[in-house]
C-alpha cells in the first residue's frame, strides 16, 4: 500500500503519460473551453426574469410611496384644517378672558370707590379680589395651555416640512424605475 491511491501511479491523473482514448483529469488545454452549465439563452432568460422581478419590486415600492404620498398630503389637509380650528379657538379664549379680565377690573374699581363711601362693602371687594386672581391664574394657565398648542402646531409644521424630502425620494426611486425600464 505504498502508493497510497486506487491507480497505479501512472493512471492515477497525475502522471505525464496519459493512456489513448481515457478523459484527462484537470484543466483543459489553452483555448480549450467547455460549454457553460446555462446556455446564453437560458443566461439571459434568468437575467430578464431577474430584471423583471426587481421592475415588480420598484413597483410595489412606489405604489407603497405613491400611497404614503397621499396619506400624508391628506394627513397634512387635515392637520392644517384642525391648526386653523385651533388658532380660531385660541383666540375665542384670549377675546373672551379679556372681556373677563375688563369687566371684572371695571368691577374691582367700582367696589373700591364703594369702599370709600362705605366700610361695610369691604367684604364684597376682598371677594372680588379673589375672584380676579382665579381669573388670573385661569388666564396664565389658558396661556401656557395656548403656548402649549403654539409648540406643539410647531412640531406638526416640523414634520410636515420633510414632506418635500419625502416626495424628492420618490420622485429619485421614480428616475431610477424610469433608469432601469
Amino acid at each position: 500500500m505504498a502508493g497510497g491511491g486506487r491507480y497505479p501511479p501512472k493512471l492515477d491523473g497525475r502522471s505525464s503519460l496519459q493512456a489513448p482514448g481515457m478523459l484527462r483529469h484537470g484543466s483543459l488545454p489553452n483555448g480549450v473551453r467547455l460549454l457553460d452549465p446555462l446556455s446564453l439563452p437560458g443566461r439571459l432568460e434568468n437575467k430578464v426574469a431577474a430584471q423583471a422581478a426587481e421592475i415588480e419590486q420598484f413597483t410595489s415600492d412606489n405604489q407603497r410611496f405613491v400611497a404614503g404620498n397621499q396619506a400624508l398630503r391628506q394627513d397634512l389637509v387635515a392637520v392644517q384644517n384642525e391648526a386653523q380650528q385651533l388658532k380660531a379657538h385660541i383666540r375665542s379664549i384670549q377675546t373672551e378672558s379679556d372681556i373677563q379680565i375688563r369687566v371684572l377690573v371695571d368691577k374691582i374699581g367700582k367696589r373700591e370707590a364703594h369702599i370709600r363711601a362705605a366700610e361695610n362693602v369691604k367684604e364684597d371687594l376682598t371677594q372680588a379680589h379673589h375672584e380676579a386672581q382665579n381669573l388670573v391664574r385661569d388666564r396664565k394657565e389658558l396661556i401656557s395651555k395656548i403656548r402649549q398648542a403654539s409648540q406643539e402646531l410647531q412640531t406638526i409644521r416640523g414634520d410636515f416640512k420633510s414632506l418635500p424630502d419625502s416626495e424628492a425620494e420618490l420622485d429619485d426611486l421614480r428616475q431610477e424605475y424610469k433608469r432601469l425600464r
